[in-house]
């Protein structure tokens, strides 16, 4: 009888191995995938894993993968990583009146006096704490990059040609001059991936400490949302011109600086997972896999509650992280649909717990207090937290206008609708990913409308 219980045990676990390892192979090294590509070609799933690696495994293997890329990357075909050309198409294509309308664009005029300022040579000198930005040098290329990106929102609801024009050279300026690059480097994409010099950031438990880490990611976020944009609104303006070399180029001097993706985390660029996607995007090289590894992991740190990993429990700040978490969620949804990823159900319904939470806390503080009061790496709430005007954010604030498109008939895409007012930074900038989505999606949910 136990030899039997014993094969029977063997068979169930062999059954639920296959069904594993047809479910997800993103945890398995290059090495192990080739080999088995190689000793397993009847069987599709390794070679399909090689293919949206975008590696090559050698012999047989090696012909199929490639041919497979090939198709891959022809099929890879959207300027930008966040938005399919197609959603892209049809907001260009709304009337310049409606665009200019829902995106709260009738009495701007570019601030030439904050991008005349260019970015500077370095940024240098923030604490961990991050309070001394007044004093940090180069910090204000922050406003100059804001100023530039809500310039070029104008300019693409606008239809502005001329305006385009100046803004083309204008980071095409900022490029000749090599602009930032002086900036101490802290990450790497080599096995050190970050410097010694850099560590050991909150030294003080004030945060006072000097921390060129934080000079670093902000140099990453500026350069990186410039690059974003590019791809999206310049990448095909005047093909022949040669000011792309020296962007590109410039952009492209950068991608030592980054560090690899590995483990999902939120905050930092939800852990370099967005430019390193990129840089593979500008090289033409598939990236599906790795937006594979960031759904899962997104959905491994979206607990059924509603609640994010490491964000809903901030004590005083919990409402703002959560709402950071859920940006970035919205991001890599994007991202997902814009490459044919698949969205799993029960991620989308955590996500629209998530929502709802965040909207009710907005209007009853106490609503959080259950996982705020744990005060991760923050001070209580005690009943109370820190987070603006829903207008004057600009931080991940995409997803208020992401969502009322995705979901209209939702009671938070409904209220979002009616509270946000023309003025809100969510349609004129993005520090994250630089191309403007909030715009984007509110004058396509608008029109949807109508």
């Amino acid at each position: 009888m136990n030899f039997y219980c014993r094969i029977v045990c063997v068979l169930i676990a062999s059954l639920m191995a296959t069904h594993a390892l047809s479910q997800d192979l993103s945890g398995w090294s290059d090495k192990t995938l080739c080999r088995l590509a190689s000793s397993q070609q009847d069987d599709p799933q390794y070679l399909q894993e090689a293919t949206e690696r975008g590696i090559s495994c050698g012999n047989g293997a090696t012909k199929s993968a490639s041919k497979a890329s090939k198709n891959s990357t022809k099929q890879q075909a959207s300027k930008s990583i966040f938005i399919s050309d197609k959603t892209y198409s049809d907001f260009l294509n709304l009337p310049k009146e409606s665009k200019v309308k829902s995106c709260g664009f009738e009495w701007f005029k570019p601030n030439w006096n904050k991008i005349n300022k260019d970015l500077a040579p370095r940024i240098k000198g923030f604490n961990s704490r991050m309070d001394n930005y007044k004093t940090v040098e180069g910090d204000y290329s922050r406003n100059v990059r804001d100023s530039y990106l809500e310039s070029i929102t104008y300019a693409m609801v606008s239809e502005d040609l001329e305006l385009k024009e100046k803004l083309f050279n204008k980071l095409h300026h900022w490029a000749s001059k090599d602009a930032l690059s002086a900036t101490m480097q802290c990450y790497s994409n080599g096995p050190q991936s970050i410097r010694p010099a850099c560590e050991g950031e909150w030294s003080d438990p004030e945060g006072q400490d000097l921390a060129p880490i934080k000079d670093a990611t902000v140099m990453i976020e500026i350069v990186m949302s410039l690059n974003y944009v590019y791809k999206l609104y310049f990448s095909d303006y005047q093909p022949e011109d040669k000011r792309h070399e020296v962007i590109k180029r410039w952009f492209k001097s950068f991608n030592h600086r980054i560090k690899k993706a590995k483990d999902f985390y939120f905050g930092n660029f939800i852990g370099f997972y967005l430019p390193n996607i990129s840089i593979k995007h500008s090289q033409n090289k598939n990236y599906k896999s790795m937006v594979k590894k960031m759904v899962k992991g997104l959905d491994k740190w979206t607990f059924d509650d509603g609640s994010l990993k490491e964000l809903t429990t901030r004590g005083n700040k919990a409402l703002w992280y959560h709402h950071r978490g859920i940006g970035e969620a919205f991001i890599i949804m994007e991202i997902a649909r814009t490459i044919n990823v698949d969205i799993p159900v029960r991620l989308e319904k955590k996500l629209l717990k998530a929502v709802e939470l965040f909207h009710d806390t907005y209007l009853d503080h106490s609503v959080i207090e259950p996982w705020a009061k744990k005060a991760h790496n923050s001070q209580p709430s005690n009943g109370r937290q820190k987070f603006p005007s829903l207008d004057w954010v600009s931080n991940y604030s995409s997803w208020f206008n992401i969502f009322q498109l995705r979901y209209p008939d939702h009671r938070t895409a409904k209220w979002l609708n009616k509270t946000l007012t023309s003025k809100s930074m969510s349609l004129k900038i993005a520090e994250n990913t630089g191309v403007t989505l909030g715009c984007i999606h509110k004058a396509l949910a608008d029109n949807s409308r109508e």
